[in-house]
């Protein structure tokens, strides 16, 4: 796919904002919500049950998880469900607390918290409890509420560095990572996590809204001079702006093709060759997840402030194949290990 050419590259911004869209974004990222019409069906309220309100977008993934937490709640709570669209104010959602007058309040997604957490600055407490997943960087960004824990979102880097290494002969020991200042203390917590498996992550910092120039200046340094074996992309949506991605990331790693490992299905695509590789939540054992920690809270006096952010029990791979085959030196026994394939 050559870059240099301006259709070449209005098919990549296409492709590039579709693939934006689906995932979980940054921390500044608003989510976006499905069309009218995916509608959700309350479990009927019930005399003297208590009721939990669940907020968010609606989309594919957020449906998985809504399913698996609604199943597993319904029998002890009302499950009132209220979705949000890029229109839904901070209002909106006042008055649905009122409204329900819920034991526990699930929020899932950025825009569901980013409410929440604007809820919380325009009234007094005390507030209902919060369960909070599917939040891009959640433990990072706890402090801006009261009264919630949850689950993050992204799975440890070592975690998918080592799973990467038993897909691939090729050697996965140095790690290169693209951050902005805001993700100065997550990275160094992860280069110490990665240390115990021998795997030195490698950081670059840019500025706070880079351009492609910067992208591309910095994949230069960690595949050229920092000989990096892999380069790993956090979830924040500054980084993966539409067209950071096409005239940024893709100019460069066509240019100079390197591992790519992602936390969202939606980046490892056949038709982009960004992504080569991803680990992210299984989003209806997710859902499950969310589920028991309503019960724990429930157990324990609904003090989610003093219940600690829990990481994913569950997680699936994706791969690119074509490029893995061609690339990385996959290992093709690894086949029966890999839960979704795209080619």
């Amino acid at each position: 796919m050559a870059l240099s050419s301006r259709n070449a590259v209005g098919v990549l911004l296409l492709i590039c904002a579709v693939a934006v869209l689906t995932c979980a974004r940054g921390p500044a990222a608003r989510d976006v919500a499905a069309p009218v019409g995916a509608s959700f069906e309350d479990v009927p309220t019930r005399p003297g049950v208590p009721g939990v309100l669940v907020v968010l977008p609606s989309s594919v993934h957020t449906r998985e998880v809504w399913h698996s937490l609604r199943d597993e709640l319904q029998a002890t709570f009302d499950v009132v469900t209220r979705p949000v669209s890029s229109d839904t104010t901070a209002a909106d959602l006042m008055r649905e607390v009122h409204a329900v007058r819920p034991r526990c309040v699930v929020l899932i997604g950025n825009q569901a918290m980013n409410l929440y957490a604007q809820y919380q600055k325009q009234e007094r407490g005390p507030y209902p409890p919060a369960v909070v997943l599917m939040a891009s960087f959640f433990e990072q960004q706890r402090s801006r509420l009261q009264n919630t824990t949850g689950i993050a979102y992204e799975i440890p880097g070592i975690t998918t560095f080592v799973k990467l290494r038993s897909f691939v002969y090729r050697p996965v020991q140095r790690v290169g990572v693209i951050h902005r200042p805001l993700f100065a203390g997550y990275v160094k917590e992860q280069r110490g996590l990665a240390a115990v498996e021998k795997v030195e992550l490698v950081g670059y910092e840019v500025g706070d809204d880079p351009g492609p120039y910067q992208i591309r200046r910095a994949l230069d340094h960690l595949s050229r001079r920092e000989k990096v074996d892999a380069i790993w992309v956090l979830n924040d949506n500054v980084l993966l702006q539409p067209e950071l991605i096409a005239k940024g990331w893709l100019k460069m790693l066509h240019q100079n093709p390197i591992p790519v490992v992602v936390g969202v299905g939606s980046l490892v695509d056949a038709r982009l060759h960004f992504g080569s590789f991803a680990m992210l939540p299984d989003h209806s054992a997710l859902g499950l997840q969310a589920a028991n920690l309503v019960f724990k809270l429930s157990q324990e006096g609904w003090k989610a402030g003093a219940t600690p952010v829990e990481l994913p029990l569950s997680v699936q791979s994706v791969i690119d194949l074509p490029w893995a085959r061609q690339r990385l030196q996959f290992r093709e026994d690894a086949l029966d290990r890999i839960d979704r394939i795209v080619q």
